[in-house]
């Protein structure tokens, strides 16, 4: 089950990962991620593990991945940006803006972002390195060093 938003298909359980400023991560599952909130559910996918709350303040960002394992054999993402989006969230090339984002940690991203513009405390990113485990990817402001809009 899913319903249609401005940032694409969200699905009531995504495969998400949780990136802390302190580089704590966390993997797991939530079905009540909604960033206005400030907070979520995640159910860690280690068996047996207790549902924490979230705060997204304290994080980096949260990673909607397609798999917990991820890639370890994937080449470092080309440092551009491509049209290269998952076909999930293919309009957000029309409504986003081509960006390349550098955070506190050093880890450096390319894509298009969405609500950028916007005061609150966070916007959606959508990479474009085709071979990335990452799908979408919303971002914590406060943990950003650097953030280049480039002219589409």
């Amino acid at each position: 089950m899913s319903i249609r938003g401005f940032v694409g298909e969200i699905f009531f359980e995504d495969k998400v990962v949780a990136h802390y400023k302190d580089g704590t991560i966390v993997k797991g599952h939530t079905r009540d991620f909604d960033p206005s909130r400030g907070i979520f559910t995640l159910q860690p996918y280690d068996v047996g593990g207790e549902a924490v709350s979230v705060d997204l303040e304290n994080l980096k960002a949260v990673f909607h991945v397609r798999t917990f394992e991820g890639n370890r054999d994937h080449p470092p993402a080309t440092e551009e940006v491509t049209e290269n989006i998952h076909p999930r969230f293919e309009e957000i090339k029309d409504k986003g803006r081509k960006a390349l984002l550098e955070f506190s940690d050093g880890e450096r991203m390319w894509g298009f972002a969405a609500g950028f513009e916007d005061s609150r405390g966070g916007f959606f990113f959508f990479p474009t390195d085709p071979g990335s485990n990452n799908l979408r990817v919303y971002v914590v402001r406060s943990a950003l060093i650097n953030a280049v809009l480039l002219d589409s």
